[in-house]
């Protein structure tokens, strides 16, 4: 089953992104589960509301569906580039990309790390997942 679900709050719209009042966006396909949390990560660790250089932060979550139960698939927690004021659709579109990437390495989960994966997704920023219109660019779409 396909699945893109906003499970939180309300969200109010602005010139320039989306303001979002919610804590968790998820999307679930075959027995795999990538979702985005908001808590409280910053550019340097804790995000610092006093710190006009710091902006908050977004984490992905990776689930698996083993024994008939959802699983949290151990090293595949990541803080992100990710700001939380990121617009939905490229948010949407992003977590298709983390779960692409993470359904064929848990082929051979728990007997094999995704920590590597991992680490690498950590790096993902809006920039990579915006529409463009011509062909050319580094834009990421699955």
């Amino acid at each position: 089953m396909t699945e893109l679900m906003d499970v939180g709050g309300s969200m109010d719209a602005t010139e320039d992104s989306v303001i979002l009042d919610w804590l968790h966006l998820e999307y679930e396909e075959d027995g795999v589960r990538v979702s985005w949390d908001d808590i409280g990560e910053g550019i340097c660790g804790d995000y610092d509301p006093d710190n006009p250089d710091d902006i908050p932060l977004l984490r992905f979550y990776v689930d698996i569906f083993q024994d008939g139960q959802w699983e949290e698939v151990e090293d595949a927690s990541y803080c992100t580039q990710m700001p939380v004021a990121t617009p939905v659709p490229i948010l949407e579109r992003a977590l298709r990309y983390l779960h692409a990437e993470y359904k064929d390495a848990l082929s051979g989960y728990p007997y094999s790390s995704v920590k590597r994966l991992g680490e690498r997704l950590s790096w993902i920023n809006p920039e990579q997942f915006e529409e463009r219109n011509t062909k050319k660019g580094n834009a990421m779409y699955v």
